[in-house]
């Protein structure tokens, strides 16, 4: 690693020598490059590209972080209108220090207002650590870029201390898997349950989970099959400079896998829908019968395409519609909702638990159904994928 001085690096600021290089982001459903990160890079008046490591720990001792950032933003927006496009997003990482006043945000809103960006294509990027220091004033500052529409993602979620205290303090739209658990995960089953927790949770919270440090076929498919989206890391590129990104997104296809763990999710979806359900209709059928409380809500979703289940069928399920199973699926999931409606109705009505028994038992068998199904698809889905696998792994014919 080359040695800098604070000095190089107070000249490298004057003579804009920091640039930076964008690492794609694959969805694990379309296969297509969805964004990137952009990651700093110094190339100095000889040529060569001096890595982060060399000089971002100096930089933030002597507190020339935040210049950094107003730099590397403006050359960001520049890059985003002029060749990016907006059909992908894009990551920078800020730090607290960069929301000390306002001109970040100032920057960024003046960019949205004169149409030099779309919120939607931008994501910041901040470490459960800095998340942590902000103060009530910055936070402030980092909502009014949220209600903007810009993106916040969680840096290296895993490493902290509180990581999940943290989500419920600011508004994060990404968690990003550290690369150090994904890294780990297929020879730890501590670091697999906690990649599969993670990926739960953000499916849970409308949270969208990115897996970080992703370098094999095995860690990608392990990652398909819980249900993870999006990932980032040397399978799919090392970082690049803007013409070899912008040549990348060019040739990068578009095919369908099976999202087999989106399935899994599915399943899980309609068991707590279904057990919602009951506990709404055990709790308010012991209630007297002209008791106000069986007005209430408390039962889960009726609208058959806003469940999770339905917002799954009717999203990203489609990219396995061809499948018989998939269209079998239809059927028990409308009649589920169907009878929830009228177990509604019951209790609104006075029903009591013995009158209520008959639809219960008849939801029971329908949900059955319904769960065989999402069972059967996923199993196929778990035969596509490692059967893929198993093709992508197998030795050329001339070797």
């Amino acid at each position: 690693m080359p040695t800098v001085t604070e000095a190089e690096i107070v000249q490298a600021l004057h003579d804009r020598e920091f640039l930076l290089y964008y690492q794609p982001k694959a969805s694990l459903i379309t296969n297509r490059i969805v964004g990137a990160e952009g990651l700093v890079r110094w190339r100095r008046r000889d040529g060569s590209v001096v890595s982060p490591a060399a000089f971002i720990p100096l930089m933030q001792g002597a507190g020339l972080l935040k210049p950094l950032t107003h730099q590397l933003l403006a050359q960001l927006l520049l890059d985003m209108e002029g060749t990016l496009g907006a059909d992908i997003r894009i990551s920078i990482n800020v730090g607290v220090e960069d929301f000390e006043d306002d001109t970040l945000s100032n920057m960024l809103l003046e960019a949205i207002r004169n149409h030099h960006l779309l919120p939607a294509s931008l994501e910041l990027e901040m470490t459960e650590t800095q998340a942590l220091q902000a103060c009530d004033r910055l936070f402030g500052r980092i909502h009014g870029l949220i209600e903007a529409g810009i993106s916040l993602a969680m840096d290296d979620f895993g490493t902290g201390y509180s990581s999940i205290d943290t989500l419920s303090k600011l508004p994060f739209t990404t968690i990003k898997l550290d690369q150090g658990i994904v890294g780990r995960m297929l020879g730890s089953a501590k670091d697999a349950a906690i990649v599969r927790s993670a990926i739960r949770l953000g499916h849970e919270l409308g949270i969208e989970v990115l897996a970080e440090g992703v370098e094999t076929p095995a860690q990608r498919d392990f990652l398909i099959e819980c249900g993870c989206k999006l990932v980032q890391g040397y399978l799919v590129s090392p970082p690049l400079p803007l013409e070899a990104f912008r040549a990348f997104l060019m040739a990068s296809g578009d095919c369908h896998s099976f999202p087999v763990g989106l399935v899994h999710m599915a399943i899980l979806d309609h068991v707590q829908w279904r057990r919602q359900m009951v506990s709404y209709a055990v709790q308010r059928a012991t209630l007297p019968r002209n008791s106000p409380a069986r007005m209430a809500d408390g039962f889960p979703e009726m609208r058959i395409s806003c469940c999770a289940l339905g917002r799954w069928y009717f999203g990203d399920g489609r990219h396995v519609d061809a499948t018989p199973i998939y269209r079998a699926i239809d059927a028990p999931h409308r009649e589920v909702h169907r009878i929830g409606e009228a177990v509604v109705e019951q209790v609104r009505k006075g029903a009591t638990l013995d009158e209520l028994a008959g639809l219960l038992s008849t939801l029971k068998a329908v949900s059955t159904t319904l769960l065989r199904l999402l069972e059967d698809l996923e199993d196929a889905g778990l035969q596509a994928l490692y059967r893929e696998a198993k093709i992508e792994a197998a030795p050329l014919a001339h070797e």
